[in-house]
């Protein structure tokens, strides 16, 4: 019982690879029994231990935490055994760890009193005393080690109300029972937060190192569950800051997250690499400004203001710096007076740079790299190195494909990450020891410098800014490790049934507070909008069908809905009131499904709405964009028009009756000629690998280059033929055989409905509906079956993510049933 304690301490020493988390008010405890009444002020770590038990069997197999049985730190514990063999805890515990100095550290151990927690009468060579501090007692026990050469191990206990506390610090102990206790408005939020399973750390996060080893208040408190495999450790939480004082998350304030593209530009021999992101560059430069006490009021460079992804890259040799650019020719002319020709490598060219601190001054204290000496572009990155040799270096990898986006680990790392983030660390080749040692004391850290990680190639951190918090991931993985997500029970939350038969299938939305809708709509055109509960919150009466399917948008803070009947264009928000500027009529008939458009994820909404032949293009104002020139098609068009980003261009594609595909600029000007006519199916224009792709009728699969060259592929594949592609992940369907990302799923014999993608917080599912048996799957993006599935559906489902990921599917003509996936 002793290492299951141990361990436990371990997962500080991994959660510091990245984190670095080391380092008002009522005056007397809690009458409740609360246990988060008794953790010990200034606690730097708190774990919440739901079943230590269960806990042990995750913790002993894992090849991780084992690294640290030799430590100083873990030996402290070691030293402790006996007293943690004694614990035998039925309900939640928490285990406080206090650094007192930079040599001694307590733990203090708190659970509800019950029969035989804590069975002290078994020990051997203890002493026992009662002793007192404002007529409050408590028991020293003290336990001679002198036979086995050791000094004697004291342990201090107390019973408080219905509370058992046992601290390895008298001190920590007596202040407990005075009602010095953490009495922290932030820990408070955190300790609250629901759980999803039972092993929570909660760590006090005010002093870190982000770029180099200076230190600096980076967030108040952060909660992380923690999920331990034989070959991995990952963990997902979230992070808070306080106003009070300057705290580095809040400058990612008003920032939507960007995509985090550096993993294509890392050399696969990188020690490491930081990355950031922002949509408003100037705003986030004063925002750090602000940060560092300047005055934020200043003019910024231009070189930012097509800038979404800045970071930097840890070599052997030195640091370069890199940004990327969602319009490459626009940087490039910000970047011209900086700039002179100086060489050229493997036909890219690498100039020479006139202001190699600027990145410090802009970005400090995320890059404190000053010898930016040198600038070449590769695709939308643009890199700064110190000297030519490194940017020989990167630029090779990088032609060669030798970068950490193509290895098997970031692979089996990524599916544990968020394609956008506010923030994003990666420490490749094992180099954590320097990192962990960092924030030990002195004793401690030659131990952890001649522990070896080469088995863990890759650790990532990661915090996406939400409002007035981030979420945070952490994953580390053994190589070659086959870690494997277990998926929970399902579980039926709701059968609905309405008024009239469903019209179309069932959405989820996002509603407040992190839960999720669900809109539907009947055959009388009335809109519900339900909970997931089953509660109906409000209906609405439309007067015509809901053609394809319903959009959210994010507009002036709130979430809306919108998408168009024949006759009208609507934004609704969540209480089911039109947004100013809408609805939108128009007197001819509107033919085809809304399509959105947010070319550079800010926010800045396009919808274009087909009227036959017409094409009409609204901001989020509901004005007509006139920067979108073009207005109408020769023949009637048969698709919604879809947006599509390949590099740095962004396409426009329109496909018409007569077979010609249009492929035009943001603007509306024709970007890529192509003669060939097609005969369009149902199927929507997709990318992949860099071309567009029409599924025709003929069961053909055109491909398009973006010089205009097309390419035929005759399909054998039957009639009910679909194909689906979205970033990562391709699905096609041919009967009932199903490929996810080439993967073959062979499907019982049936009729299918087409397969649905969705991405819900890192994971990526897949959802098929078996009409006739009334079977629903879903499957992750490895082709795997989630547990609990199939369930009894008739429509297409759709899924999204409230108090747990749900799944919502048509039932009976007029029913919804509503899943809970755990």
């Amino acid at each position: 019982m002793g290492k299951i304690c141990r361990k436990p301490f371990a997962l500080l020493f991994i959660t510091a690879i990245l984190f670095g988390t080391l380092g008002g008010c009522d005056k007397s405890p809690s009458k409740t029994g609360t246990l988060m009444d008794f953790v010990p002020e200034n606690a730097s770590m708190v774990f919440k231990i739901s079943n230590l038990k269960n806990l042990q069997a995750d913790i002993e197999a894992n090849s991780l935490l084992s690294m640290f049985e030799k430590t100083g730190p873990y030996l402290f514990f070691a030293e402790k055994s006996v007293f943690f063999k004694k614990l035998h805890p039925t309900a939640q515990s928490l285990l406080c760890i206090n650094t007192l100095n930079d040599s001694v550290s307590a733990f203090t151990f708190i659970s509800k009193h019950t029969e035989n927690l804590f069975q002290v009468d078994s020990i051997k060579n203890k002493t026992v005393e009662t002793l007192q501090i404002d007529k409050k007692s408590f028991q020293r026990i003290t336990i001679d080690a002198s036979k086995s050469g050791r000094s004697p191990e004291i342990a201090y206990t107390a019973q408080i109300d219905s509370v058992f506390v046992i601290s390895s610090s008298q001190k920590i102990l007596q202040d407990i029972l005075k009602g010095k206790t953490e009495r922290d408005a932030t820990f408070k939020k955190v300790f609250n937060l629901p759980s999803s399973n039972g092993f929570t750390a909660l760590m006090r996060g005010n002093r870190i190192a982000v770029a180099d080893s200076t230190k600096i208040d980076f967030t108040s408190w952060s909660a992380l569950d923690v999920a331990i495999a034989p070959e991995s450790l990952t963990a997902t939480g979230i992070t808070l800051a306080t106003d009070s004082i300057p705290q580095l998350l809040n400058v990612f304030k008003e920032q939507v997250p960007q995509h985090n593209d550096v993993a294509a530009l890392v050399p696969t021999d990188a020690l490491g690499a930081l990355s950031f992101t922002f949509n408003d560059a100037e705003a986030f430069q004063n925002n750090l400004r602000t940060f560092r006490g300047e005055n934020p009021i200043l003019k910024t460079t231009g070189i930012f203001g097509s800038v979404s992804e800045v970071g930097s890259i840890s070599l052997k040799s030195e640091t370069a710096i890199f940004i990327k650019s969602i319009d490459p020719s626009l940087t490039n002319d910000a970047l011209a007076r900086f700039v002179s020709s100086k060489s050229m490598f493997r036909e890219t060219e690498i100039s020479s740079f006139s202001e190699p601190d600027l990145f410090q001054k802009t970005f400090s204290p995320f890059i404190n790299y000053k010898k930016a000496n040198y600038v070449f572009q590769l695709e939308n990155f643009f890199v700064f190195t110190e000297n030519e040799e490194t940017a020989a270096q990167i630029i090779s990898s990088f032609q060669n494909n030798a970068t950490l986006k193509n290895t098997s680990y970031f692979e089996n790392t990524a599916q544990d990450l968020s394609s956008a983030s506010s923030l994003l660390i990666f420490k490749m080749q094992g180099e954590f020891s320097e990192t962990i040692s960092s924030f030990f004391n002195s004793k401690s850290r030659a131990d952890f410098k001649n522990i070896s990680f080469d088995k863990f190639p890759l650790a990532a951190l990661q915090f996406s800014f939400d409002r007035n918090f981030a979420h945070v991931t952490l994953s580390c993985k053994e190589s070659g490790g086959a870690t494997k997500s277990i998926s929970g029970r399902v579980s039926e939350k709701f059968n609905i049934q309405l008024e009239n038969p469903l019209l179309g299938n069932p959405h989820i939305v996002k509603g407040k507070n992190g839960s999720v809708k669900i809109v539907v709509q009947d055959i009388g055109n009335k809109l519900y909008f339900i909970s997931e509960s089953g509660k109906i919150l409000w209906s609405k009466n439309l007067g015509a069908p809901i053609l394809g399917k319903i959009e959210e948008v994010e507009i002036s803070g709130g979430n809306q809905i919108t998408f168009v009947t024949q006759d009208t264009f609507y934004i609704l928000d969540r209480n089911g009131k039109d947004v100013k500027g809408f609805p939108i009529k128009f007197k001819d008939k509107i033919t085809r499904p809304l399509s959105l458009f947010d070319y550079d994820n800010n926010r800045n909404y396009r919808f274009v709405v087909v009227q036959d032949k017409e094409v009409f293009m609204y901001d989020k104002n509901g004005k007509t964009v006139k920067g979108f020139g073009f207005n109408k098609t020769q023949s009637s068009i048969v698709l919604s028009p879809v947006h599509i980003r390949m590099g740095n261009k962004d396409y426009i594609v329109i496909a018409e009756e007569n077979g010609k595909l249009n492929i035009l600029s943001r603007v509306g000007k024709p970007r890529i000629s192509i003669s060939k006519k097609f005969n369009f199916s149902d199927i929507p224009i997709a990318e992949e690998d860099n071309n567009f792709v029409v599924i025709t009728k003929e069961n053909t699969k055109e491909r398009i280059a973006q010089d205009g060259k097309v390419s035929t592929l005759k399909l054998n594949v039957g009639n009910n033929y679909w194909f689906l592609v979205e970033e990562n992940t391709k699905v096609t369907k041919d009967d009932n055989l199903l490929r996810i990302n080439g993967k073959l799923v062979e499907l019982p014999l049936g009729l299918y409905t087409v397969p649905k993608l969705f991405n819900i917080g890192r994971k990526t599912y897949i959802t098929i509906t078996e009409t006739q048996e009334k079977k629903v799957y879903v499957f992750d993006k490895n082709g795997e079956t989630l547990n609990g599935f199939p369930v009894y559906g008739t429509s297409e489902a759709a899924m999204g993510e409230g108090s747990s990921t749900g799944l919502v599917v048509k039932g009976e003509a007029n029913s919804i049933v509503f899943y809970g996936i755990n």
